[in-house]
């Protein structure tokens, strides 16, 4: 509970401010510089933006969202529940994730195997004049912290406009709430859908657009090693293929490890990109030829 009370760093103000050339007599009126105060004190450069543009800060997001946490959960639930703020390049994009250990359903595979998947929320938020505020709400996977999204209400985004309100991310929230035991026995079903090794090669090479399916090192090359990995644990079944693909939107090591210029934000973005191939007719066309 306390964490959802405290200030965060991430609940920082930004301020416009005109932006001069050197000798502050010759105005940029179509712009304005964008600045924030660090946690200390200290005013930092975040952007220059068209003057038109409106700046939501991450507190008018958060604290209307936190505030229907509370109202939702148990105080026990929130107790125990894990925040995770992300700045970037000096403030200028952002994310907050939350997760919920003690809200959480399981599933079982036929080879035993037993997955428990917790409440997931993540905000992205941005001051460069071109992202709109993102929120993934989904589960995430406890035994391996998979994170995934799924569903119709998986991705809320709004642009930063006048006119901006939070009421659409919690209405993603309330549905999330609603659907997630009906999201979790979705994964049962996939679970239970027995698939073989061909299918799964054709699938990650169908999903990745690869051309040459026989070179080792691509993308699809790494997710079907992946997926021998997860179904030696979780057993023959379309969930460990989506496992392997989870795996790769949430790990940023090993066989998909970032790259030099690679941080937090990429793997959001890896998450993203796996929640496409999820809502994709290749996935749905794979899940229906299972067995």
């Amino acid at each position: 509970m306390q964490q959802l009370l405290e200030t965060r760093d991430i609940m920082f103000p930004v301020y416009k401010q005109s932006v001069r050339g050197i000798g502050g007599k010759i105005d940029a009126p179509d712009v304005k510089m964008l600045t924030r105060r660090n946690s200390q004190g200290m005013e930092e450069y975040i952007s220059v933006v068209n003057k038109d543009y409106h700046v939501v800060e991450n507190a008018e997001i958060l604290e209307p969202l936190q505030k229907q946490m509370i109202n939702f959960f148990d105080p026990l639930v929130l107790q125990d529940v894990h925040i995770k703020d992300t700045i970037l390049k000096n403030g200028r994009v952002c994310y907050s994730e939350y997760i919920f250990p003690k809200v959480k359903y399981g599933i079982q595979t036929d080879v035993g195997h037993k997955t428990e998947f917790g409440l997931r929320f993540v905000m992205k938020n941005s001051f460069d004049g071109k992202g709109s505020v993102v929120m993934w709400s989904g589960l995430i996977d406890f035994f391996c912290t998979n994170g995934t999204v799924t569903g119709k209400y998986d991705v809320t985004r709004k642009r930063h406009t006048r006119n901006f309100n939070s009421d659409g991310f919690i209405e993603a929230f309330a549905i999330t709430m609603d659907n997630h035991k009906e999201i979790v026995d979705s994964y049962q079903r996939l679970a239970d859908k027995k698939v073989n090794n061909l299918q799964v090669f054709n699938l990650f090479n169908n999903l990745t657009k690869t051309k040459d399916v026989a070179k080792s090192g691509t993308l699809a090359d790494k997710l079907y090693k992946q997926y021998n990995i997860e179904r030696f644990t979780r057993g023959d079944n379309a969930f460990a293929a989506m496992s392997a693909l989870t795996h790769y939107s949430s790990h940023g090591y090993g066989p998909f490890n970032l790259t030099r210029s690679g941080d937090q934000g990429t793997l959001y973005k890896r998450q993203e990109k796996v929640t496409n191939w999820l809502r994709s007719d290749t996935w749905k066309e794979f899940v229906a030829e299972a067995a």
